[in-house]
């Protein structure tokens, strides 16, 4: 992909709260633990904006840093990504949020000391009007509902600004499962999927949004709360992808799954990327399953483990990757 050709292109941009992760570097290390951590730049819209400009778009961010060494690190690395950080507010309101892992038998483990983080407390004044009418797709995390009042107000405002000058609106759940049972954060959840054009929830997360059990059900579903395009993560079991009663299936790719942090979001950068350049449906799906697999081979995200546009291209031209396509209407 010419670079040069991508930077004339609409931005993709992702709003979110930028957090730094801290990465055990011993293994098997918990976070009880002392020792040895690495410190790399993480939050899941800070993730799909780095995606999204390795993957042959031109990502961009929205969110507020302070003006601690921590934030600046992560500010400097988005931008050493290629991410454009000119609408990245830099507050005097606080520090940015801390993220520590630690990789359990049965998964990862996250302890955040976020509390009041300078990130989450991005409001709906931060935004710029004109630059959101710039973009071809704005894309934010389901999580950012729940974070704070004032996070809240800065998604439904970018929702507001994106359909206002008909720019793309991309949302993934991204259900925490303490909140699964709250009827008014599940009621803005589907706020969220019903306003968006796009959305890439697990099926997991569909089923718990729509009520329905069988992939058919649930996606047509999805579409009948709003979104034109669907995309199912299923982890090992690969990604069904929905759009204009056509259905594309890829199967999943067997590799060994390392660390699952930022696939969605990879995943999820990929669907709107392959949509700005228009993919023909099961390309655009082969493209997606390539993309998330790969994020999964490595240990942390940004500046560690995403994937390139010609990463994707060699695992797709190697025909791991199978699709097969059919008509919604004959999934079950």
């Amino acid at each position: 992909m010419d670079r040069t050709n991508c930077k004339t292109r609409k931005p993709i941009l992702a709003l979110g709260e930028l957090l730094v992760d801290l990465v055990p570097e011993r293994e098997n290390m918990r976070i009880r633990d002392a020792g040895p951590v690495i410190k790399t730049a993480s939050g899941s819209a800070g993730i799909f904006a780095c995606a999204a400009t390795l993957l042959g778009g031109s990502g961009g961010f929205i969110g507020k840093v302070g003006h601690d060494s921590l934030s600046r690190m992560v500010a400097e690395t988005l931008a050493q990504q290629g991410v454009d950080v000119s609408h990245l507010t830099v507050s005097d309101e606080g520090q940015i949020g801390l993220a520590f892992l630690e990789y359990l038998p049965e998964g990862r483990n996250y302890q955040y000391y976020r509390k009041q983080s300078v990130g989450s407390l991005l409001t709906a004044d931060n935004l710029d009007e004109d630059y959101i009418a710039t973009a071809y797709a704005v894309h934010f995390p389901g999580m950012l509902l729940e974070l704070t009042p004032q996070m809240r107000g800065a998604c439904e405002r970018l929702v507001s600004m994106a359909k206002a000058h008909h720019v793309l609106v991309s949302f993934d759940p991204n259900i925490r499962q303490e909140l699964s049972s709250d009827k008014e954060a599940m009621h803005r959840m589907c706020w969220a999927v019903s306003e968006a054009d796009v959305v890439a929830p697990t099926l997991a997360e569909a089923r718990l949004v729509t009520g329905r059990e069988s992939i058919g059900e649930v996606l047509r579903a999805l579409h009948d709360m709003g979104p034109r395009v669907v995309a199912l993560t299923r982890d090992k079991d690969g990604l069904v992808l929905s759009m204009d009663g056509q259905v594309a299936v890829a199967e999943g790719i067997d590799v060994p799954a390392v660390d699952p942090t930022g696939a969605g979001d990879t995943l999820a950068a990929a669907l709107c990327v392959g949509l700005q350049e228009e993919m023909p449906l099961e390309r655009l799906a082969e493209f997606c399953n390539c993309a998330g697999t790969l994020a999964i081979m490595r240990r942390g995200a940004i500046g560690m483990a995403l994937p390139t546009r010609a990463q994707v291209k060699e695992m797709a031209d190697s025909g791991v990757c199978r699709v097969t396509s059919w008509p919604l209407e004959s999934i079950q």
